[in-house]
């Protein structure tokens, strides 16, 4: 099956021979042309197949009804519903037979691109813009899905999710085919794993850059965790004969390369069959020379730090595993400039001499790491900004907090994407974190002093106070927020951008500097 319509009776025996238990019910003769979760995507004329999920907090059975009036030609769920005019495709696993009914309908697209994943904790985003820069300098046409966008031949489309929806995720794959991709670079969260979002995929190589303290909220224990990102590498690129890249200096990374036969890894420190014979990190970037199974290749790169120098290495392993020669490696390297809002820049800056940067952390390891790059290169201070989400994992607050008060020089904790919670409440659990660390609470109007920390509810008000507190050599950071542009309060997202709102604070201390 290569694309166009599909009959409801071959979906039945395709699931069937995939061993997932499928009844068919009323007229298999029906023809489907495409495949919806949402009952509200569903329209006439597009022969759609709607997918009754049970999520966390809905169950999609509940809108079939809404689905056939607006035009499904047939429903896949795990419950028959009476009274339906349509065919009803009835499975015990409806979130398997999703993803193999999406990979049927759309013409199994990702058996026709070289599809890469990238999973873990950190890194994935970064991985993901360094093998899309070299897929491009070896004059390949790749997509990326990832969290800060999807974009494939020119285009580029908001993200919702790092990982789409089955049916999402085909239909974008068959896209890419249809607009000449060669290549699709994705980065794979644990929760698609878990939800078999991408189980039918064909991987051609998956990186794993580490694994810390994240969505335990979903998984409750790092093992299980761990389990989750652990499909990609010991089922499904073993059905498709891919190449699992494994960082292997992060503890769980090791322990899955060990539970491997046919790792590539990657260390800067270690044994591996990656690494870098000699590199050095400073405030321009990195230079590094690394062994490889195919020969020497030479970085040089913009970015910033150790832990993207371990961003380069797994980038390294993975168009290796493709088949990319050295030379397009070192050129697509060389070629990114920034990836947005990780650990990104400010321009403006420089103009009242100190040094700004937005980063994407919003773990504990993430801001230790970036923290950590930053005082590789810093002349005097950092300063800190940051905040923790509402109705997210609890477990990272007090984390968050005493790592930037441990690695930073003045912290000031305010709010991000507080959604349903009290953001006051939020900061309390970040503030144990940053008291345990030993840092002491500034009172209002008091000049801060060194592993102190600022309670600034308000972002804005949080970000200029960092700008103006601020002096020659300093360095500022703006964490946890990255590429997004909202914050979501009460149920409501407003437009807020932290290198807007960064600038703007740089722009408004410049100001007063001359006036003064």
């Amino acid at each position: 099956m290569k694309g166009g319509l599909v009959r409801v009776s071959d979906l039945a025996r395709s699931l069937r021979e995939a061993k997932l238990d499928c009844a068919l019910i009323g007229d298999g003769a029906v023809d489907v042309g495409s495949v919806c979760f949402d009952s509200r995507d569903v329209r006439k004329g597009n022969c759609a197949l709607f997918a009754a999920l049970h999520g966390e907090r809905v169950d999609g059975g509940a809108f079939t009804a809404a689905a056939v009036k607006n035009g499904a030609v047939a429903v896949l769920a795990q419950r028959p519903a009476h009274g339906l005019s349509v065919p009803q495709l009835i499975v015990t696993d409806a979130r398997a037979a999703l993803s193999k009914a999406s990979h049927l309908v759309y013409g199994e697209p990702s058996e026709r691109l070289v599809v890469i994943g990238v999973t873990g904790t950190n890194g994935k985003t970064t991985t993901t813009y360094l093998v899309e820069a070299i897929l491009k300098a070896a004059g390949l046409k790749p997509g990326v899905i990832g969290t800060v966008n999807y974009r494939y031949g020119g285009m580029v489309f908001d993200a919702p999710h790092t990982t789409p929806e089955a049916s999402e995720l085909h239909c974008i794959l068959k896209d890419m085919v249809e607009a000449g991709m060669t290549h699709c670079v994705m980065e794979v969260s644990s929760h698609a794993l878990s939800q078999k979002r991408v189980e039918d995929c064909v991987f051609k190589a998956g990186v794993f850059t580490n694994l810390t303290h994240e969505h335990l909220d979903y998984h409750h224990t790092m093992d299980e965790y761990f389990d989750a990102k652990g499909i990609l590498f010991k089922r499904l690129l073993k059905v498709s004969g891919g190449v699992p890249v494994i960082n292997i200096d992060d503890a769980w990374g090791s322990r899955l390369a060990g539970e491997l036969d046919n790792a590539m890894t990657f260390s800067i420190g270690k044994a591996a069959v990656i690494v870098p014979e000699s590199f050095t990190l400073g405030d321009s970037g990195i230079e590094a020379v690394c062994d490889t199974p195919v020969g020497a290749v030479a970085i040089r790169s913009s970015l910033v730090g150790e832990y993207n120098l371990q961003n380069i290495l797994a980038a390294i392993g993975a168009t290796i595993a493709v088949g990319v020669k050295p030379s397009a490696i070192e050129a697509g390297i060389a070629s990114l400039k920034r990836v947005p809002g990780r650990l990104e820049k400010s321009a403006s800056a420089a103009g009242i001499g100190i040094a700004a940067y937005v980063d994407y952390a919003h773990t504990g390891d993430a801001l230790k790491r970036s923290l950590e790059a930053l005082r590789q290169v810093a002349k005097g201070r950092i300063i800190t900004v940051f905040g923790c989400g509402g109705n997210r994992d609890k477990g990272k607050r007090p984390e968050m907090g005493g790592v930037s008060a441990s690695l930073s020089d003045m912290t000031i904790i305010t709010s991000d994407n507080p959604r349903d919670e009290d953001p006051l409440e939020i900061i309390k659990e970040v503030e144990a974190g940053a008291i345990k660390a030993g840092a002491r609470r500034c009172a209002e109007g008091e000049a801060p002093e060194a592993k102190a920390y600022i309670v600034m509810p308000d972002r804005k008000e949080a970000i200029r106070c960092a700008v103006s507190i601020a002096g020659e050599g300093d360095t500022v950071l703006v964490a946890g927020k990255g590429h997004e542009v909202y914050q979501i309060a009460d149920g409501v997202s407003s437009h807020f951008n932290d290198m807007e709102e960064l600038d703007s604070a740089i722009a408004a201390n410049k100001k007063a500097a001359y006036e003064t």
